[in-house]
């Protein structure tokens, strides 16, 4: 069995923010365009953590992401279950448990850092600017065997 790589995405202040919102755009194009680079070099699996999951399935959200610019296609593989209060982290650890599939590396990709064990795989973004490529740098290192910075 082959084993994935997966990268745990976050929508909100990760692909968009406030102003392109203002703007009328679903996601920034710089956010997309730093989300490509990381799918491009690293051919990672992605799993929703977003809130846009909530009655969303994981074929919808990569219509979504794909429609949007991401080369998200056959990407998309999972989301994470929704644990209520929990923090985002053990939902993380919820679905690795359960995860379909080997998994080799992963990454979470979010402004948020209620991550708990998994602190040390997040890269966190900045929400007044999203994912930019230096993070997108970080994740690519992570994937391939380093460690945040």
């Amino acid at each position: 069995m082959t084993e994935a790589k997966i990268l745990f995405l976050d929508f909100d202040d990760v692909l968009n923010t406030a102003r392109n919102l203002e703007r009328g755009e679903l996601f920034d194009a710089k956010n997309i365009r730093a989300l490509n680079s990381i799918i491009d070099r690293t051919e990672v699996k992605i799993v929703v953590t977003s809130t846009w999951r909530l009655g969303a399935t994981p074929q919808e959200l990569e219509e979504i992401l794909v429609a949007a610019g991401v080369h998200a296609a056959g990407r998309v593989v999972g989301i994470t279950p929704n644990l209520y209060d929990c923090p985002r982290g053990d939902e993380i650890m919820a679905w690795l448990s359960q995860a379909p599939m080997a998994v080799s590396d992963f990454v979470i990709l979010d402004n948020r850092n209620d991550m708990g064990t998994c602190r040390e795989q997040l890269v966190r973004t900045d929400p007044r600017w999203g994912l930019d490529q230096r993070e997108a740098e970080q994740v690519v290192g992570l994937l391939q065997g380093g460690t945040a910075a």
